[in-house]
């Protein structure tokens, strides 16, 4: 199933607002975590347990309001209100995306994961395979640098990092989705396509043009 299939069934009787009109409008700032390393493998189940990872999870008390609101400050101010309800819708599509994928409750690379993937759709006008995102979550989870947030004293910190993430990227696969439906006017497309790079620039250390995602994980 592809990643915008599961985002159209859980978005079916759901009335978005206006996704892509307002959005484009340069970099999301969004907390950075650690430079992921693409060498990285994509690991099984069993491998994870077997090497005793752990699934970094955002254990603060949730403030979806807060990083929506955060999110909504870099908008011009006629369209704050207007990005700050579709960041908390995003918010919780993408919840019901992590529920259906059966990864832990507030996992932070699942949020990280959601973040690339849906840039990565926006920049290369494509969808990503449900199995080709759990391939990014687990590469992420099995990042030495993601493991030792398990263990940082800041939960804060570590919840606006998951949930800024997952709604950048869930809003992102959103827009994502809905141009296919009502295209958008070519400064709109070239505005996401700007704002994507400039996002997976931040995320990735490296030229997004030579990302590629598929079942093995993010490589080049």
């Amino acid at each position: 199933m592809k990643y915008g299939v599961l985002f159209a069934a859980l978005m079916a009787g759901v009335t978005p607002l206006s996704y892509g009109q307002c959005c484009g409008y340069g970099m999301q700032n969004i907390t950075v975590w650690p430079q992921p390393d693409l060498r990285v493998p994509v690991l099984t189940t069993t491998q994870i347990a077997q090497q005793h990872l752990k699934t970094p999870v955002a254990k603060a008390r949730p403030a979806i309001q807060a990083n929506a609101h955060a999110l909504s400050l870099h908008f011009p101010q006629a369209k704050r209100a207007e990005m700050e309800k579709m960041y908390i819708q995003s918010m919780d599509v993408y919840l019901k995306v992590e529920q259906k994928m059966k990864w832990k409750p507030r996992d932070l690379s699942g949020g990280i994961a959601a973040f690339v993937v849906g840039n990565y759709m926006i920049l290369n006008n494509t969808d990503v395979s449900d199995e080709a995102f759990d391939a990014v979550a687990r590469q992420f989870r099995a990042q030495p640098g993601m493991q030792k947030l398990n263990d940082d004293p800041d939960q804060n910190k570590i919840r606006d990092v998951f949930e800024q993430s997952a709604m950048v990227g869930t809003f992102m696969a959103l827009v994502q989705m809905s141009g296919k439906q009502q295209p958008q006017p070519p400064e709109v497309q070239e505005n996401l396509r700007k704002s994507a790079i400039e996002n997976l620039q931040l995320a990735l250390r490296m030229d997004p043009a030579k990302l590629r995602i598929d079942n093995q994980g993010m490589h080049e």
